[in-house]
């Protein structure tokens, strides 16, 4: 009984050492899996709350334009709304965005999109929305950044393993496809400057 068990929890083990692995930065492959998983493990037990860490090192991005300033500031507002599965806070952003993008004229798929994540009410159907936003929002950060960094953000496992972008002004990962569920999932794919 005692060996049935025991291989039991190995193959659990194994199975989520698996999944953080898939979803890691991968840039250190030699890390130890159990370790991957203990340190999430430690990361989920710390934070009940999803919000996003204090701790959280922003880097202070300058824009050309005040107009696209304020487009980001409100898609970044959206992004953490999405992180803490705040269905209320990514509608409220979402509306302050979308008068920012008619006020910046932005193109029209754009504002759809934004008008989409502005009526839903459900958490999933804001991250729908909130994926054709950030696609819409690379033709708004392109040749923008007057100093800074906007970091690219990507999670391999988002949408049924499909995977998806964000952009965000810190390099730490807060997954907003996820929340709670794969808080650190992700990994930066490109740096804009």
């Amino acid at each position: 009984m005692k060996k049935l068990v025991r291989n039991t929890l190995m193959i659990a083990a194994l199975v989520a050492s698996l999944g953080f692995y898939s979803c890691g930065d991968n840039k250190d492959k030699k890390e130890d899996a159990t370790k991957v998983m203990d340190h999430e493990m430690e990361d989920d037990m710390k934070s009940d709350s999803l919000a996003v860490d204090s701790t959280e090192e922003v880097i202070d991005v300058q824009f050309k334009e005040t107009t696209t300033a304020a487009v980001f500031e409100h898609y970044i507002h959206i992004k953490n709304a999405l992180v803490a599965s705040s269905t209320a806070d990514a509608q409220k952003h979402s509306k302050l965005l979308q008068e920012s993008l008619l006020e910046a004229n932005a193109e029209q798929s754009l504002l759809d999109a934004t008008m989409q994540l502005a009526e839903a009410t459900d958490i999933n159907k804001q991250r729908e929305a909130f994926s054709k936003v950030t696609k819409g929002m690379e033709l708004v950060l392109d040749g923008t950044i007057a100093s800074g960094q906007v970091y690219k953000q990507f999670c391999p496992m988002a949408f049924e393993g499909k995977g998806d972008y964000w952009y965000t002004n810190t390099e730490e990962i807060r997954n907003p496809y996820f929340g709670e569920m794969m808080l650190k999932c992700g990994r930066i794919e490109e740096v804009l400057n």
